[in-house]
């Protein structure tokens, strides 16, 4: 490995030390941990050369300057926060390398044409509070006021948990870049599948981006003693959410550019020997890729509305 590649290998590892759980990373938004992170990133912008700051949202960025100051920018980057339990790769790796090249460019005091900015995205992923894409809709100037409302699993607001991390709920919109101020956006990213792999391909190309819409079904049936209620007299929801799962492998399986996930499911009361009859909550998204936004919007829209019928019809079957 060259000298380039093991300092962003070290850097990651250094990253991955960072997370809430001990024995696997674990990073969300508007924590202790996540403003480790930031501050050990600026570190490493500022030794490259780069001004560092952090926005009201908590997204961190870097900034090189080109020829003059001034200049609009390149942006390079990723996120920083992450799922529990997430990989050392995933967002870290845009990061980190782009600071990396960024200290190239310093150490041969190279300047272009160009600015070059750097981001780390305060949030993507969503984990906290159910509400992903925070750090860069902020950018955009699309975040929604109203997911300041939302709740953690320890009933936090995420307005509340922003102050507590000493950012800026009130200054969101302070976050927003206009359009001429930046050229383009880059990220280097790992593929979260087995595509390259399995074609023995070191890298590829993006050519298209996938848009994804989440449901939450509440299926009730009714309880009963798993021993002594007969089948034919059952309203078991836990079974009735199985077939919602395969009803929804199914629908995207039927086409080439669809993927659906059952990501989480709980079932209530929870106990081996009684039929699962409360409530069974299956949460699942679909993904659709598509060339264009305008189409991928009407794909998402048109397969979310083909899974509720499916879903009333199995439910209705069941007595649920």
């Amino acid at each position: 490995m060259t000298e380039f590649g093991a300092e962003i290998y070290a850097r990651l590892d250094r990253l991955a030390e960072i997370s809430a759980e001990p024995g696997r990373l674990t990073r969300l938004f508007a924590t202790q941990e996540q403003a480790r992170a930031s501050d050990c990133v600026m570190e490493w912008m500022r030794a490259a050369g780069m001004s560092a700051r952090v926005d009201a949202i908590g997204n961190v960025i870097g900034r090189y300057e080109g020829t003059s100051p001034g200049l609009p920018a390149l942006m390079l980057g990723s996120h920083l926060d992450t799922v529990r339990d997430a990989g050392r790769y995933d967002g870290m790796l845009g990061v980190v390398s782009a600071i990396a090249c960024v200290d190239e460019l310093n150490r041969h005091q190279q300047r272009l044409p160009f600015a070059i900015e750097i981001v780390g995205f305060s949030d993507e992923e969503g984990a906290r509070f159910g509400a992903a894409l925070l750090g860069s809709r902020a950018m955009a100037g699309t975040f929604d006021p109203v997911v300041l409302d939302c709740r953690d699993a320890s009933g936090i607001t995420m307005r509340e948990a922003m102050a507590r991390a000493g950012l800026d709920p009130t200054g969101i919109a302070s976050a927003s870049r206009k359009r001429d101020e930046l050229l383009a956006y880059v990220e280097l990213h790992i593929e979260q599948g087995p595509v390259l792999e399995s074609k023995s391909l070191p890298v590829g190309c993006v050519t298209s981006i996938n848009g994804a819409t989440r449901l939450k079904v509440t299926l009730i049936g009714q309880a009963g003693h798993a021993g002594t209620v007969p089948m034919a007299d059952r309203r078991d929801a836990l079974a009735g959410s199985a077939e919602a799962i395969l009803a929804v492998e199914s629908l995207c399986a039927e086409r080439p550019d669809l993927v659906g996930t059952v990501g989480m499911i709980e079932a209530r009361p929870g106990v081996a020997r009684w039929l699962a009859a409360w409530q069974a909550r299956p949460t699942w998204a679909t993904a659709v890729t598509a060339w264009a936004p305008e189409p991928a919007v009407a794909m998402l829209r048109s397969h979310g509305a083909e899974v509720w019928p499916e879903v009333e019809r199995l439910a209705g079957a069941r007595g649920a």
